[in-house]
């Protein structure tokens, strides 16, 4: 991957899915102390709203930065449904030609069966495994122009997003970590965001390397692989979440019948 002074676009931090603002302030503080500058974007029902209409807040803001401040890009972070909603703007708003780089902090990019406790908002049904959201954006043929701008980070032992491989990011970087312990505190742990950092910076953190195979993860400390997806991959992919997708129309009965 070609090095590029991404480090002097802006960074738009997306929240995730019903995040407080001073949770997103803490996020903001962090990606400042590296040296970066941000802008937080305030998302409607604190992002448990529709995420198409979220991620179009996150077009506009990134059209306003370029005009205002004269960049030709931006980069983007978001953690939790904050990296759903970054790669939906990314994917389906024609957002990538505009992307210095992104980085996600526990993001479910195969979804999260935690959605099913959210089925009272938009976001909660969009984000479930398997919903037509999570499809178009892991079908996207797009993904491919995404491809060494972006990072997935994210724990062994998240909670929320079960199993921790939801979080593997097709066609981009990944960095996974055994610590910490639980969603809520990877978001807003200062190590992984200084990682995140870094690559924004357009630099790589310690252990990125140019790997191809899904099953080379392994429980190291810190361990990232970029994944090309192709037909014969995505068949793999569908193979490894055929029985989570099994459990989640089981669980959805519970609620419709």
């Amino acid at each position: 991957m070609q090095a590029e002074d991404t480090g002097r676009y802006p960074v738009l931090v997306i929240p995730g899915y019903g995040a407080p603002e001073f949770q997103t302030n803490l996020v903001g503080r962090y990606l400042q102390s590296s040296g970066l500058d941000t802008v937080k974007i305030k998302l409607p029902w604190m992002a448990m709203g529709d995420m198409t209409r979220s991620a179009r807040i996150v077009a506009e803001q990134a059209r306003r930065l370029q005009e205002t401040l004269g960049h030709d890009k931006v980069n983007l972070f978001g953690y939790s449904l904050g990296g759903i909603i970054a790669r939906y703007y990314l994917q389906e708003l024609d957002g990538y030609p505009k992307l210095g780089r992104g980085a996600f902090i526990s993001s479910p990019n195969a979804g999260t069966y935690f959605g099913y406790l959210g089925f009272f908002s938009p976001a909660g049904r969009q984000v479930r495994p398997g919903s037509p959201l999570i499809e178009q954006l892991n079908e996207s043929p797009v993904l491919e122009h995404i491809a060494g701008k972006c990072l997935s980070i994210f724990v062994r032992w998240d909670g929320v997003i079960v199993p921790c491989f939801s979080s593997y990011l097709p066609n981009g970087y990944n960095l996974m970590q055994r610590r910490p312990l639980l969603h809520w505190r990877a978001v807003m742990d200062q190590d992984l965001i200084g990682r995140a950092s870094e690559f924004l910076k357009g630099d790589m953190p310690e252990g990125v390397f140019a790997g191809r195979e899904l099953g080379m993860i392994e429980a190291g400390d810190l361990l990232s692989v970029p994944w090309e997806i192709g037909r014969e991959k995505r068949r793999v992919w569908k193979v490894i979440f055929k029985p989570f997708r099994s459990l989640s129309r089981r669980v959805a009965s519970l609620f419709w019948h």
